[in-house]
């Protein structure tokens, strides 16, 4: 048995972040094909199938599923995301797509970073990718960010944490795990008691 979500996929080449076309094998591996040489440098719009992109680390994609994404700040940014005006600058960018370009679960903002849960709502035969979800999260955050602080350039580490949540018992753990971040950190007693946290009610 396995936990993947389903059996093709499309997989990156290194050095890029562009797909190339992959299989299962009868073991259950991926297997490559060739790269299709026409698509080669097209920003990808659409997610189909299981694939993975890589520039440092390997990040996997699937058309249908939740994830749990995490952004870092920059080591040398002194701006914290727990500040009142970065921090809302945070919220607001998360929930401005929340029904455009995903559902918003929950997310929790510490100092350094952010977690979240989320699914990427459809587009045409696939799903948004998870890659320009964050890029569109991060860089319009970067530049509000940047423009109350008066700071320039980079404001999030270019790698994000992307992973695919692969069945109802990992959703749980990962939710309890995100909404106790604050917890473990040592920055709340309870989690109820962080402002930083939200979660989806309806």
């Amino acid at each position: 048995g396995t936990d993947t979500p389903v059996r093709a996929g499309r997989q990156v080449d290194r050095g890029t972040d562009t797909p190339v076309c992959a299989r299962m094998n009868d073991e259950g591996g991926i297997q490559l094909d060739e790269a299709d040489h026409h698509n080669a440098h097209r920003p990808q719009s659409v997610v189909r199938e299981l694939q993975k992109r890589r520039r440092t680390l390997p990040r996997w994609e699937c058309a249908e599923v939740t994830y749990h994404v995490r952004a870092s700040v920059l080591p040398e940014r002194c701006e914290t995301l727990t500040e009142p005006e970065v921090g809302q600058i945070v919220r607001e960018t998360l929930h401005y797509d929340d029904g455009r370009r995903y559902d918003l679960n929950c997310y929790v903002l510490m100092p350094d970073h952010f977690h979240a849960l989320l699914y990427p709502l459809r587009r045409g035969d696939g799903s948004i990718p998870i890659t320009e979800i964050m890029k569109v999260i991060k860089g319009v955050s970067a530049r509000r960010i940047n423009q109350v602080s008066e700071g320039h350039g980079s404001f999030w580490l270019d790698q994000s944490f992307t992973r695919i949540i692969r069945c109802p018992d990992e959703f749980v753990k990962t939710y309890h795990y995100i909404r106790s971040n604050p917890v473990r950190a040592g920055y709340a007693e309870l989690p109820e008691d962080w402002q930083w946290w939200w979660e989806q009610t309806d």
